[in-house]
């Protein structure tokens, strides 16, 4: 055997997928290997790649940005159908296996397969998570028809961060750590509101989330039966480290149990999807694929989260307004998983200098670790 992935979510489908397409024997395992995704996967439209339009459920050419101010991010962001994207990802010719491997048996694969790949995200089953008190986004969402969204919205044809602090009870002093609100068309006359935490360790539990949802929704005139009786629910933990144990001796790790996600954003879809090509094409040339080195961009990504980690609400809206006055190059830099250290540090120094006094103090004292 060529491959063996372990884990169908889209990193390891588009590996395998991709391996496959290239003449490798593969195979893969997965406890629900043909069941339909259940979370909401959103990425810019120009992350798409070579993948068909019939994986768009739904796009917002304009999305925005709230904090102090309203940014108008002027780049399109689409939700993916998720039927359409693993249908898009073929795995004709890959022997299938319905099984949940714990590390152990992962392990045991090694000798069996020339490349062992483990890619069953960052809370596999039977191995060790990143930790109860690790860094980690949550979120709580709601799907609701679009005419009780709207008021949530303001206008907006979607919202991928709103700062706003309706979500606190009293929106003019804010206790607590700071949470978003994102909100877009799912593409069937619903609409995807959901209150973030973007990271906070110990993560922000879901039921405070949920109020703060709810709070603010109500807040902006939706109404409350939309909110009680909701069209679906979303609950999002995603470790922003990834997961809390090395892949084991002689196994590639992909997506986030690789620490494949962006650790400030917890962005990881594109990234994932981005890179099986490159690894099947690594594979099929008889090498090693490149894993992401944690170089000179990682360490940059790593001081952002330290300070996500330690800012206030007031420093937060500075710095994300900051991120809404910059140029669309500077925005990419600062979201992509894929941006050169040269190119992010322009980026955050950009958001940094546009910052007021107060805040450049702040995040200077948060990113260093100054009481």
């Amino acid at each position: 055997m060529d491959v063996a992935v372990v884990g169908l979510g889209p990193a390891g489908r588009a590996l395998a997928s991709a391996c496959s397409a290239r003449g490798l024997r593969v195979v893969a395992f997965d406890p629900r290997a043909d069941a339909v995704w259940r979370p909401t996967y959103g990425v810019w439209r120009d992350e798409l790649g070579a993948l068909p339009r019939s994986v768009v459920a739904s796009e917002v050419i304009d999305p925005q940005l709230r904090a102090h101010g309203r940014h108008r991010l002027g780049r399109p962001y689409v939700l993916l159908d998720n039927a359409a994207l693993q249908a898009a990802l073929p795995l004709d010719g890959v022997d299938v296996r319905e099984a949940a491997l714990s590390d152990a048996d992962v392990a045991g694969l090694v000798g069996s397969a020339r490349v062992v790949v483990d890619a069953r995200g960052a809370r596999p089953v039977n191995a060790r998570s990143a930790g109860k008190d690790a860094a980690s986004q949550t979120a709580f969402g709601l799907v609701v028809e679009a005419a009780a969204a709207a008021p949530a919205l303001g206008g907006a044809e979607g919202l991928l961060m709103d700062w706003s602090t309706d979500w606190a009870p009293d929106p003019a002093q804010p206790v607590g750590v700071p949470s978003f609100l994102y909100a877009f068309p799912t593409g069937d006359g619903g609409v995807l509101v959901e209150e973030t935490c973007l990271a906070a360790a110990p993560p922000l539990p879901i039921d405070e989330l949920k109020d703060r949802l709810r709070r603010r929704l109500l807040r902006r005139g939706v109404p409350v039966s939309a909110i009680d009786h909701p069209r679906a629910r979303e609950i999002v933990r995603i470790p922003m480290l990834g997961r809390g144990t090395a892949a084991p001796r002689g196994v590639l790790a992909l997506g986030t149990a690789g620490r494949g996600g962006n650790v400030v954003t917890g962005y990881s879809v594109a990234h994932a999807l981005r890179v099986a090509g490159p690894w099947a094409d690594a594979i099929a040339a008889g090498r090693v694929p490149s894993v992401d080195p944690r170089g000179p961009a990682d360490l940059l990504r790593a001081a952002g989260l330290r300070a996500l980690l330690r800012l206030d609400t007031a420093g937060t809206l500075d710095l994300f307004d900051a991120f809404g006055r910059r140029g669309r190059g500077s925005q990419r830099a600062f979201l992509s998983r894929d941006s050169s250290a040269p190119a992010l540090a322009g980026a955050m120094w950009g958001m940094f200098a546009r910052m007021p006094w107060p805040g450049r103090r702040a995040l200077l004292a948060a990113t260093l670790g100054v009481a």
